[in-house]
């Protein structure tokens, strides 16, 4: 299963498998789960029928938007009955609950999350130029001579840095250059209409109050919720601004920061909220769009990917008393303070794990981090 949110490339991932495979329609087959066809006929008697007529690979899209509601249950049974014979791929919004599907899907399918594409990736996408992935270890241990490993050819990658923030963060700008803000913005909002709603199992939300909600962040990022005030502005509960925060998590459309001695659970509220990535800043909000936020929206959404990897304890992100962001991964602890070429350790302190993240090409010293590195990340 592929989770992501819209506009990040899970359709194009999947008719790219399509064509690798070179296999006649009757054998490999591609269905949209949002096409009105759906409407009338059931996913499991469109699977059979493939099935029996010789199907082996089968390519869903868009399974929140099925409109029986069943899609899991579905797919559950279409793998019961067909495993031996049939491979299915299927994608979803990152808003879906997987693991709160009534059918168990979560031990029969793997899950990726696809984020948007990174700084290397639009590198390459865009200027042919490939750099390594680096690890967290290779950024942190490294960066001084991956610095001018990198940069030996005359490379300068802050020439190319605030194109990506504005313009590279969705695949969009490949196929619409000239239309990209209005593109994201109409992405966006069928995230609110269509997306959202789909995923929550009563299939209702009030569309309007978590526009506004999304706006209210963007135009304060990062922002620091009031909820009371924010339950009463939108006149809704104040859980109810706690669960549409968390859907709007969910799908993508923001990062929300909690303070690294609280829970986050769903209804817990954030400390700090930023929009998920530096796109999303120019377009719904680009007069808040000043350097220092876009710096850190930047660094928050590139380190997050690393939140994405499945095990027992997950990586995480959390709110420090002191500095921009607290990376924890099992027993290491690592303080950053993200700022412009002369930010120093000066608010946050020299100590092992503790490093600035400056906005300079290249630095001096072994503490001191560009912050386009940590777009190599993946």
């Amino acid at each position: 299963m592929l989770l992501g949110s819209r506009g990040v490339g899970k359709t194009t991932l999947l008719l790219q498998r399509l064509r690798q495979l070179a296999l006649p329609g009757d054998e490999a087959l591609y269905v949209d789960l949002g096409d009105i066809y759906f409407s009338e006929h059931r996913l499991i008697d469109v699977i059979t029928t493939f099935v029996e007529g010789g199907g082996r690979y089968l390519f869903i899209d868009e399974v929140h938007r099925y409109g029986y509601n069943t899609w899991a249950q579905e797919i559950k049974q279409a793998y019961d009955l067909y495993r031996d014979r049939l491979r299915i791929t299927f994608t979803g919004s990152s808003a879906i609950q997987i693991l709160k599907q009534k059918a168990d899907l979560s031990r029969r399918a793997l899950q990726y999350r696809i984020p948007g594409l990174s700084f290397r990736e639009f590198l390459w996408l865009k200027h042919n130029r490939e750099l390594p992935v680096l690890t967290l270890s290779d950024i942190l241990q490294r960066h001084q001579v991956t610095v001018r490993e990198l940069t030996q050819d005359k490379f300068s990658p802050l020439a190319f840095l605030k194109d990506y923030w504005q313009t590279g963060y969705y695949p969009i700008f490949l196929s619409e250059p000239e239309g990209y803000s209005g593109r994201l913005n109409t992405v966006v909002q069928l995230v609110l209409e269509s997306d959202i709603p789909h995923s929550m199992e009563s299939g209702r939300a009030d569309y309007q109050a978590i526009g506004r909600l999304l706006y209210a962040v963007a135009s304060s990022a990062p922002f620091k919720p009031n909820i009371s005030k924010l339950a009463s502005r939108l006149e809704i509960g104040r859980n109810t601004v706690l669960r549409y925060l968390d859907l709007l998590q969910r799908a993508d459309l923001i990062n929300s920061l909690h303070q690294a001695a609280k829970g986050v659970a769903a209804l817990a509220k954030p400390d700090k909220i930023y929009l998920n990535n530096t796109n999303l800043l120019y377009t719904l909000a680009p007069q808040e769009a000043n350097v220092g936020t876009v710096r850190e929206t930047f660094f928050f959404n590139q380190l997050n990917y690393l939140t994405y990897r499945t095990s027992l304890l997950p990586p995480e992100i959390r709110l420090p008393t002191q500095g921009d962001f607290l990376f924890i991964d099992r027993e290491e602890r690592y303080l950053f303070e993200v700022g412009g070429p002369n930010k120093t350790l000066a608010q946050i302190g020299k100590a092992p794990n503790h490093f600035a993240v400056v906005d300079s090409e290249v630095s001096g010293a072994s503490d001191r981090i560009p912050l386009w590195l940590f777009g190599l990340l993946y």
